[in-house]
């Protein structure tokens, strides 16, 4: 029994050690990746400064083009748009970034799947938190998904288990190129088979309380500078699941802009890569009809 202990120890010791070692070295990849998502997502809570800063997932990634937003209104401006992300990962990257900085305007672009409805695993909006865990008003968010998260994050390994590859590859010869302020272009014309059959849309949505927490978290965070926007979507779009959020906004005032049933957008080839995503062409179409609107409506001062 004594050599068991003494070996399960010796097992113990090794697996913390190895722990240590892996997630040292993938510390040191992600702090010194050359590009890709890692060194992006790097840039963006350690040193990004700008006037506007757009938010959201990847139809904010591929919807807004920083450079027409830019010469536009005369304001620097970064796409920070993760994709398969929303409002709990957003909200967290926000704290961040704003204990640095503050832009004069943040634009969200909402999507009610990562942002208002029930249905998801919110354990996945916490996978670019990982890194950050050690910052209080991340803890608190991992807190607030899954408390056991606590004795996950003691593990150094954990912290990148979702993207090993991704930080290795964007470490030695990165893919993605995210250049262009963060904007990420669609190239290409609308691809069929990547449209899905419409089904009939439920009559009652399920709202997730957390989403909705932090999407008012948001609000009172950022004091007056949001900007919500919907983009625009190949399907249109039921807005009786955004019904929420548009209350809030009327409610407290907040600039709130649907372009998903925009007719110029809806069922137009021209202008979409997938069902849900747009083209460089319709997102540089879109990105300026999004300016217009800001203009003439004095929305960012």
């Amino acid at each position: 029994m004594k050599n068991f202990f003494i070996k399960l120890s010796i097992l113990c010791v090794l697996i913390v050690c190895i722990d240590l070692f892996v997630g040292k070295t993938l510390n040191f990849m992600q702090s010194n990746a050359k590009g890709g998502m890692t060194y992006r997502d790097k840039f963006i809570c350690n040193e990004l400064e700008t006037d506007i800063l757009l938010c959201g997932s990847s139809r904010c990634v591929h919807h807004y083009n920083p450079k027409i937003i830019t010469d536009s209104l005369h304001l620097t401006c970064y796409n920070s748009g993760q994709d398969g992300n929303g409002i709990i990962m957003t909200y967290g990257r926000l704290e961040i970034i704003m204990d640095r900085m503050t832009p004069k305007a943040i634009v969200y672009d909402v999507i009610p799947e990562f942002d208002l409805l029930g249905g998801e695993d919110n354990h996945k909006y916490l996978t670019w938190l990982k890194p950050y865990y050690d910052h209080e008003s991340i803890k608190n968010i991992f807190l607030s998904v899954d408390k056991t998260e606590r004795f996950k994050m003691m593990s150094q390994m954990y912290r990148y288990n979702s993207h090993i590859i991704e930080v290795m590859a964007d470490f030695i010869h990165p893919i993605i190129n995210t250049e262009d302020n963060g904007y990420v272009k669609l190239e290409g014309e609308m691809d069929k088979l990547k449209i899905k059959e419409s089904s009939p849309l439920p009559q009652n949505y399920i709202y997730d309380p957390l989403k909705l927490e932090y999407i008012n978290k948001l609000i009172d965070k950022t004091e007056g500078k949001l900007i919500f926007v919907v983009s625009p979507i190949w399907y249109g779009m039921d807005t009786t699941q955004i019904k929420p959020l548009m209350d809030i906004c009327k409610q407290k005032g907040i600039p709130f802009l649907d372009f998903s049933n925009d007719s110029k957008y809806v069922h137009n080839d021209l202008y979409f890569k997938d069902g849900n995503h747009l083209n460089e062409r319709g997102a540089d179409e879109f990105t300026r009809d999004l300016v217009g609107k800001i203009n003439r409506d004095h929305l960012i001062h």
